[in-house]
């Protein structure tokens, strides 16, 4: 369900930019329902996913992640954030990791959403997951 070029970009930042030996790892990704993951905002999310089973932590099941990841590892804002919090939060979510340069005025998220903030996807792995 997720682009081979993107998921191996994702594979390359993990082990460049945050340190993971994925090298001589088997990475797989399942998308459920046989979606088809072609939206950079979903990039944020699948490069959680792979740190956290290679750390064998867990990312807090209250969470929804938007960005798209750079090669420098660099958190990127994605279009319609607005509309994509609201959705989070209708589907129950009370946490929402975003990229930090996403403006703080420019987005009001829906009562009971909180925003965390990640400039990094290093960073962003330190605040997802559940201590």
């Amino acid at each position: 369900g997720i682009d081979l070029s993107r998921m191996q970009m994702l594979v390359a930042v993990l082990s460049r930019r945050v340190g993971l030996a994925l090298a001589d790892q088997d990475v797989f990704v399942n998308v459920v329902g046989g979606m088809r993951l072609g939206e950079p905002a979903a990039d944020l999310g699948v490069a959680l996913a792979i740190a956290s089973s290679y750390r064998e932590t867990r990312v807090d099941p209250r969470l929804v992640t938007i960005g798209e990841v750079g090669l420098a590892g660099e958190l990127r804002s994605v279009g319609q954030l607005e509309r994509r919090l609201q959705e989070a939060s209708k589907l129950g979510f009370s946490k929402a990791l975003i990229p930090a340069t996403v403006g703080r005025g420019l987005v009001r998220p829906p009562a009971g959403l909180d925003l965390i903030r990640a400039a990094t996807l290093d960073e962003a792995i330190d605040r997802a997951v559940v201590r």
